[in-house]
């Protein structure tokens, strides 16, 4: 995990003679991703703009599959005559019309030919760039009628429903701190109060600061608190 050098770590005291342990920290989406074409083709559809949700399996962008589709067809009635020669050279071998090699060459065509339908019912289905979560447009790179090319940047997506926070904490921590342990988050930006739980400890640390990254996960993401936002984070 990346440092947040940036953040600075604050330890206050309660009048109860207890420490609180405080430590600054920002919240990060537990799933981002950015989609990019794995063909060069040109652009169709974009059924969600930026900042728009969509659930797991909805498409996202939609590209020109004529193309694609027309080759489909092609290798489809090439698996048809393939099969029908198999049948026809199995029915003469039965016969003694013909011998064993001739049987061998006509299933290796037909393999050989459903091989190519796989892949060319593949490049259909990449059309079709479906969201990999449950999430939000971030950023949208591309518009409608535009040509991309293969691995060209399309879209960023991220996820709300499941978000995490990057704490800095100081190294001498470790003598307390576990995972699960329970800590609370103010959000700085909408004064929230969130749970999480220490699902991270790093595993290195940072020799110039004696810091430590942890990532801690939340319970409950309310509609307002979003990625990027800066948090509080309260050891008991």
């Amino acid at each position: 995990m990346k440092r947040l050098s940036v953040f600075v770590l604050i330890a206050l005291f309660a009048g109860n003679g207890f420490a609180q342990e405080r430590a600054r920290g920002i919240l990060v989406a537990a799933d981002k991703a950015t989609l990019s074409s794995e063909l060069a083709a040109r652009v169709v559809a974009l059924p969600k703009k930026m900042g728009e949700t969509f659930k797991q399996g909805d498409s996202l962008i939609q590209l020109d599959c004529r193309l694609f589709e027309a080759q489909l067809d092609k290798v489809d009635a090439e698996t048809k005559v393939a099969r029908m020669k198999l049948d026809n050279t199995k029915q003469l071998n039965q016969l003694n019309s013909i011998g064993t090699l001739e049987v061998v060459i006509a299933e290796a065509e037909l393999q050989k030919v459903e091989a190519e339908r796989s892949m060319a019912r593949f490049n259909v289905e990449r059309c079709d760039i479906k969201a990999p979560f449950d999430g939000a447009v971030e950023q949208l790179d591309i518009h409608r009628f535009e040509v991309v090319q293969q691995q060209q940047a399309l879209m960023k997506v991220v996820s709300r429903g499941r978000l995490e926070a990057d704490i800095i904490v100081p190294a001498q921590w470790m003598a307390w701190l576990t995972k699960n342990k329970v800590i609370r988050l103010q959000v700085e930006e909408t004064k929230q109060t969130l749970q999480a739980v220490v699902s991270v400890i790093g595993p290195s640390v940072d020799p110039t600061s004696q810091t430590l990254q942890i990532r801690a996960t939340i319970k409950n993401v309310p509609a307002k608190v979003l990625p990027g936002m800066s948090v509080v984070a309260e050891f008991q």
